[in-house]
């Protein structure tokens, strides 16, 4: 029977601090920026050092969780994939461009319709 073993960083370097705060402000959860590379930690540990450092998962990805249908899921998604966001944080994007120009709202409304 073999034994498999990973080893875990165990200091948090200012490299992975950063990393840390850019993953959260990316809106990746726990388990996905504990898979990260530089990170390569527990979603546990992931939870208590973003405590520890006075960063915070972002509430406002769950609070703009949207039931899509799927064909609109999947080409989100395949966007934000691209650019390594998550589909909250591309939707998140989208609004910010989309508010940041009222005729544009305006446009996207009456051509949409």
């Amino acid at each position: 029977m073999t034994v498999r073993t990973e080893i875990r960083k165990s200091r948090w370097t200012g490299e992975r601090i950063a990393r840390l705060g850019f993953l959260l402000g990316m809106g990746w959860d726990a388990k996905r920026i504990a898979d990260d590379p530089l990170i390569s930690s527990t979603p546990n540990n992931v939870h208590r050092q973003a405590q520890r450092f006075g960063l915070a998962f972002r509430a406002a990805a769950a609070a703009l969780a949207l039931r899509l249908p799927p064909d609109a899921t999947a080409r989100f998604d395949a966007a934000a994939a691209r650019r390594s966001l998550t589909r909250e944080a591309m939707i998140r994007v989208l609004l910010l461009v989309v508010a940041a120009d009222p005729a544009l709202i305006d446009n996207i409304l009456d051509d949409g319709f």
